[in-house]
């Protein structure tokens, strides 16, 4: 359950999905994802296909369509890769675990606690400089470079 208590409806994937059975993999999940509010589509699979990736996208633009949300959880470090590579880990909301897919739905990030500021700490902002960058200041090398006429041997 997430923390709004939204039902969650958890779909192993199994099968790695190629053209001859993407048609029946998207016909189960289309079937276990109506009427759901959230869709963890759980990849237990090494490998994850590009006709897997526009499965998942076609899923997802359908929960989004029924006022849904769907959320990937992808044990293997491998296929996190790969959606990572593709830029679709943030779109699909990709985390390692169920419940990491969970938390990333409401909205908790990547399951890192965030940043805490202690009670009674003051918050103190950058400095910022106004006005154009300073030229630095370079000094010559004169002591530590050699003399060109001198070899070593």
């Amino acid at each position: 359950m997430s923390a709004d208590r939204t039902p969650v409806t958890v779909v192993p994937l199994d099968a790695v999905v190629d053209p001859e059975n993407e048609e029946t993999v998207e016909a189960e999940l289309r079937a276990l994802q109506a009427g759901a509010g959230v869709v963890v589509v759980h990849v237990r699979t090494r490998v994850v296909t590009p006709r897997a990736l526009q499965l998942l996208l076609r899923a997802r633009q359908r929960a989004a369509a029924e006022g849904g949300i769907l959320c990937v959880a992808a044990p293997d470090p491998a296929a996190r890769r790969i959606f990572h590579l593709t830029g679709l880990s943030r779109v699909l909301r990709v985390a390692a675990t169920v419940p990491g897919a969970v938390r990333r739905n409401a909205g908790a990030g990547c399951g890192h606690p965030p940043a805490a500021t202690p009670a009674g700490a003051r918050v103190i902002s950058p400095l910022r400089r106004t006005g154009p960058p300073r030229p630095r200041q370079v000094r010559p090398l004169g002591r530590f470079s050699r003399a060109r006429d001198s070899r070593r041997p």
